[in-house]
């Protein structure tokens, strides 16, 4: 075949699975720069010079998208905690963690975002949804290939931190090293953690900007209940950390309200909303062009929450991404582990929908272009190259074999990680 640039590298896989479009048997994919110029089979007029490499019994999936994650704790080798711990201990644990890292070395929280990108990369992930609790830290990750939206995180429940909490938001909007890799967004933290005041200024802030917003809700029924009637496990922890103030907080408040003060900012990701009820999540379903839920599997399991109202999200209407949340409460940054968790607890949703989940999914939520999170002409070059069982030929039903792996990952055409066992001429 005859390919539409000089300097084009094609490769064949067992299985090509594009997202947007059915999965494809021995299918290739061609790149020229940092673009895919096609995604087909073979079309009978190969001619010697631009036969693609067949890579063998592989699959070749869009760069995987995490859309939420705390690269600063990559520094953990194991999450803080114990598993089912009070969700209120373990912020506790957290806070603690930061203030060490903090007073260790002030480049440490680099080292540790630096070496999370490296993790990420190494696991198939070509755009992240980053919660950065200090500036970001150009000068350690500027060479880095991958990219995505660095959210920076707003906390304060008093009312003398909105002035100085709204600063901060201000200037990581500045221009500076954002582009096309990285841009920036807001993360105002939580119900709990945030003054109402801080947060209508951010979701302002956000729409004149035009930038994502990203914020943890209905994460726990801990927080439910501070927000009903401020009662619960999160007043003394509150009084702990010298934050408390029971006017702040309107009493019988719920996550619904705070999801229509976010809907006015133009984009906006809901992490985790583990205990959305009913209509949260249809008035979710009705803004899913500009909405999304991020799902953290793992560290649902983790904290052993509630079943995860996720067929019921999926069957509303609602769009929704994969994370990994970060190394505090999950062992690792493998988005193939979260599907496979996904997977293991909701057998009714179908393997090509758990896919979208890390794929196309979290691109949108993320304000990713229109052909990102999937494999066609035009798209950006981010592949995933996975391994497969020999003989696998089922499309889909490999990805969540506990043997498959991540053998390569290429951002914007170049390859990011990993390698194709010295059998591919690809661009380093």
């Amino acid at each position: 075949m005859t390919w539409p640039a000089s300097e084009v590298h094609a490769f064949r896989a067992r299985w090509v699975l594009p997202v947007q479009s059915p999965p494809i048997r021995d299918g290739i994919v061609a790149i020229a720069d940092s673009a895919i110029v096609y995604v087909g089979t073979d079309r009978g007029d190969d001619q010697a010079d631009d036969r693609p490499t067949d890579l063998g019994d592989v699959a070749i999936l869009p760069g995987l998208v995490n859309a939420h994650t705390h690269l600063e704790f990559s520094d953990l080798d194991a999450p803080l905690g114990q598993p089912g711990m009070p969700f209120t201990q373990w912020i506790a644990t957290v806070v603690q963690h930061r203030r060490q890292q903090d007073a260790e070395d002030s480049r440490s929280v680099g080292a540790a975002i630096r070496r999370g990108i490296a993790e990420s990369l190494r696991l198939g992930v070509t755009m992240l949804g980053e919660i950065a609790t200090s500036p970001w830290p150009w000068d350690q990750v500027s060479d880095q290939p991958i990219g995505g939206v660095v959210f920076r995180e707003l906390l304060g429940l008093s009312s003398e931190r909105i002035a100085s909490q709204g600063g901060l938001a201000s200037a990581h909007l500045q221009p500076g090293g954002w582009g096309d890799v990285w841009r920036a967004g807001l993360s105002p933290h939580a119900p709990y953690s945030v003054h109402p005041e801080l947060l209508s200024r951010v979701v302002d802030l956000a729409k004149r900007a035009d930038v994502p917003l990203a914020m943890h809700l209905a994460e726990t029924r801990e927080e439910l209940q501070l927000l009903a009637s401020h009662d619960g496990p999160f007043v003394p922890l509150l009084r702990q950390l010298g934050v408390w103030d029971p006017g702040v907080l309107p009493i019988g408040r719920r996550p619904l309200d705070y999801l229509r003060v976010l809907a006015q900012a133009p984009r906006v990701l809901v992490i985790h909303g583990n205990y959305l009820a009913d209509d949260e999540i249809d008035f979710l379903s009705d803004r899913a062009d500009r909405m999304s839920v991020v799902y953290c599997p793992r560290t649902h399991r983790y904290f052993q929450h509630e079943p995860y109202p996720l067929a019921r999200m999926i069957s509303a209407g609602v769009r929704i991404a994969l994370g990994t949340d970060s190394r505090s409460s999950s062992p690792d940054l493998s988005l193939l582990a979260e599907m496979r968790q996904v997977a293991a607890d909701h057998v009714e949703i179908a393997p090509e929908q758990i896919l979208r989940m890390a794929t196309i999914h979290g691109a949108r939520a993320l304000g990713g272009e229109s052909n990102t999170g999937t494999l066609v002409a035009g798209g950006p070059a981010d592949l995933t190259v996975v391994g497969l069982p020999a003989g696998q030929r089922d499309p889909y039903s490999w990805l969540f074999d506990a043997s498959t792996r991540v053998l390569a990952t290429v951002c914007r055409g170049k390859l990011a990680a990993g390698s194709f066992d010295g059998n591919a001429d690809f661009p380093p």
